[in-house]
């Protein structure tokens, strides 16, 4: 499948007002299709679906949905049954993650934080299942992390919830793969995004380089033709997975603890 063959038809794009999920709808815009984009910052995606009309000619759908809600997906669809579209490739790429001791944040930030992560997500391609049958040919790009490959204290609840994201992501490619539905899992490597600032991010031992968007988008949708059930840019990502399978629980959760552990943090 060509996303360029699709001109027309429309793309639900979450985290749409920056980051990876702005590029999403850039490149998506450039190569003709439709845009229904939902984040909680209305104003710019106001912005940027005004340009991208102007610069393309494309539709576009602007909805300003918090996603850490329950019952927020229902809201999603509801708004795109009203505009009469019909949704070919949903990228479900909204994410929040808190860096710290587990007992710093509260539950409630939790709580909203599964439901962004994997809650939501789920519920939206339930729902956009039949618009998805409906197409011959329609595809799903689900932001998984390298979080998701291993536990990482003091980033517990995010790696956990992104582990479900993953998991769940390459299950239903195998499920719906025969339906000509394409589950496509995406792995991005450190990006440019407000993902650190937003979760409080300190010095750690990762790298503080951070490639641009474009990057982990244009890998994403070139993947799409090759029927990829993961896509990657991060660098390392087999290696870290071998690690994480093969060596000790205890090993890997005390390396991985003395990478993200705050630097005035000075419990063992």
């Amino acid at each position: 499948m060509r996303i360029e063959d699709w001109k027309g038809d429309w793309a639900l794009v979450t985290g749409a007002s920056s980051g990876i999920g702005r590029e999403f709808c850039i490149q998506l815009a450039t190569a003709g299709m439709n845009l229904v984009m939902v984040a909680r910052r209305e104003q710019a995606m106001d912005e940027l679906a005004s340009d991208l009309h102007a610069r393309h000619g494309i539709r576009t759908l602007v909805i300003a949905q918090d996603l850490s809600l329950p019952g927020a997906a229902t809201a999603v669809k509801d708004a795109v049954v009203r505009e009469g579209a019909t949704i070919r490739l949903l990228v479900n790429n909204a994410a929040f993650g808190p860096w710290g001791r587990f007992e710093n944040t509260s539950a409630e930030v939790y709580e909203r934080l599964v439901h962004l992560v994997c809650a939501t997500p789920i519920s939206l391609c339930r729902l956009f299942l039949p618009d998805l049958a409906s197409h011959k040919s329609s595809a799903i790009i689900n932001l998984s992390s390298p979080a998701a490959l291993q536990p990482i204290p003091y980033k517990a609840v995010y790696s956990a919830a992104k582990g479900c994201m993953h998991n769940f992501s390459l299950a239903l490619y195998g499920e719906w793969r025969d339906r000509g539905i394409v589950v496509q899992t995406l792995i991005p490597g450190p990006t440019q995004s407000e993902l650190d600032a937003r979760g409080g991010a300190y010095k750690s031992a990762l790298s503080t380089r951070r490639w641009p968007a474009a990057i982990v988008v244009g890998a994403s949708l070139r993947n799409l033709r090759k029927d990829s059930p993961v896509v990657t840019t991060a660098k390392g990502i087999y290696k870290q997975r071998v690690f994480a399978g093969l060596f000790p629980h205890k090993a890997v959760i005390r390396k991985v603890a003395r990478m993200f552990r705050p630097p005035t943090d000075t419990r063992q």
